[in-house]
């Protein structure tokens, strides 16, 4: 399966952060790619990963179906910068959420869902390395 592949079959990525002094943590959250290199996710600025990114941008993803049989399991693994979205970006990024949340049956999104006084941020990854695993459970690096 190709990475574009495994993105569009899968809703969650599974994202890891570490804090300040290196404590890792690791969130699942449901996610929408926003062209080749980026994938956007809605979080709330205080929950722990979102305060990681704060502190220590650079982040790792994981995205896998988990309901496959073992054995048959494909996963992209990626190395990012994470940050909340910029203002002069959040109307391209939030446009990009919506139609993809709107095209899994959820609720639009607008700018004032992520903007004070709402309790959710737009965030966004840029991938700066990435892998898939071989038949041999080699690293395959992306083009």
């Amino acid at each position: 399966m190709t990475r574009h592949e495994l993105i569009a079959s899968n809703r969650y990525m599974t994202l890891a952060t570490a804090g300040a002094d290196g404590t890792p943590w690791v969130s699942p959250v449901w996610f929408a790619p926003w062209g080749d290199e980026r994938l956007l996710w809605v979080s709330d600025p205080g929950a722990r990963h979102s305060r990681n990114i704060a502190e220590r941008p650079e982040i790792a993803i994981v995205v896998f179906d988990s309901t496959v049989a073992v054995g048959d399991a494909e996963a992209l693994y990626l190395e990012a910068t994470a940050e909340q979205l910029p203002d002069e970006a959040l109307d391209a990024g939030i446009a990009a959420f919506s139609a993809h949340s709107r095209s899994g049956g959820l609720e639009p999104w607008s700018t004032e869902d992520v903007t004070a006084p709402a309790k959710h941020r737009l965030y966004c990854a840029t991938v700066r390395r990435g892998w898939t695993l071989g038949p041999h459970d080699e690293r395959i690096p992306l083009r």
